[in-house]
């Protein structure tokens, strides 16, 4: 009786191995297939249901689609996506209590998830430490001073984990809030319009961070104050977009951007530590990416006359 008793009990804590529902949630895109695609595969022993949203997709679909397809857990690719689940763990219904998600492919998740119990995620920005020293190993100068604008609405806490982190290589990052005049467009592109230059108290800067942030190059900032600081600033602008550096864009010297298959093998393994291993999603909290691709513009980096090695650009895609 008591070997059975202990069997029961092993059986009832055991993780749960059976096949389960996984709805990934995303836009129709290029890049959202191929980390679904990599999601589908290593998740083969699990039911994997598609589900595609629009910019004027509601709450209310997204319920619908849950209701429909009884998801046991969701992959939320995009910010939108992740708005709907976290609506949905605020609003506490009993018929959705045990659903769990994991993230990716959404701005700034360390912050946007940092209350959430039932969300997970692997956050989809190149750190700027990454970004800045794997440039800085293309280079045969110092990178000591780096201009890095943001908003500190959003991304205060982002910016000051990267100035730490910068701190320990020698390299001062030196973040310009844009919301210091206010929080409207306009004022921004004031802002930034002011910043963007090769020096400030008399000290100069050795690259210039582009933001991964829609509101700072919004659409009137990018095409009036953006790219024609890139081609009158004699320094090079690094971004995590790999279209920035392309021939048509012309706009920075040097990309760090998320390697999607990797990405897809991350998110499927949070996935699968909470499905497979019972580990509540509250436990994996957003971890760093780790597959990174890199991207350099040999034109801009001529027009700039930066001096490359050449053995390590070698390593890296370029546009010529």
């Amino acid at each position: 009786m008591q070997g059975f008793i202990v069997t029961l009990i092993f059986l009832l804590l055991a993780p749960r191995v059976s096949a389960a529902t996984v709805m990934a949630v995303s836009f129709d895109a290029e890049e959202m297939r191929v980390v679904k695609e990599t999601l589908a595969k290593d998740l083969n022993k699990h039911r994997m249901v598609d589900v595609v949203i629009r910019k004027d997709s509601d709450y209310s679909e997204f319920v619908a689609a849950i209701r429909q397809n009884k998801p046991d857990f969701i992959a939320l690719l995009d910010n939108k996506a992740v708005n709907f689940m976290k609506k949905l763990e605020e609003l506490k219904e009993p018929e959705f209590a045990r659903i769990q998600a994991a993230a990716t492919m959404a701005l700034n998740l360390r912050q946007v998830l940092q209350s959430s119990k039932r969300i997970s995620g692997i956050a989809y920005e190149v750190p700027a430490f990454t970004t800045i020293t794997k440039f800085r190993s293309l280079i045969s100068r110092p990178i000591v001073r780096v201009l890095a604008p943001y908003r500190s609405s959003e991304f205060s806490s982002m910016m000051t984990e990267a100035r730490l982190q910068l701190q320990k290589e020698g390299i001062e990052l030196v973040g310009v809030d844009v919301e210091v005049e206010g929080r409207e467009v306009s004022a921004i592109n004031k802002v930034v319009e002011k910043m963007l230059t090769e020096a400030s108290d008399g000290k100069k800067f050795d690259a210039i961070l582009v933001p991964s942030d829609n509101i700072i190059l919004n659409k009137e900032a990018f095409r009036t104050i953006w790219l024609p600081k890139a081609r009158s600033v004699k320094l090079p602008f690094l971004c995590n977009i790999e279209k920035f550096v392309s021939k048509d864009f012309d706009f920075c010297t040097f990309a760090a951007y998320p390697d999607l298959v990797p990405l897809g093998h991350q998110l499927a393994e949070q996935i699968s530590e909470a499905l497979d291993n019972g580990t509540a999603v509250a436990d994996l909290g957003v971890d760093y990416l780790i597959g990174v691709q890199l991207s350099l513009n040999l034109q801009r980096a001529r027009t700039i006359e930066l001096p490359l090695k050449a053995t390590e650009v070698d390593s890296v895609k370029q546009v010529q």
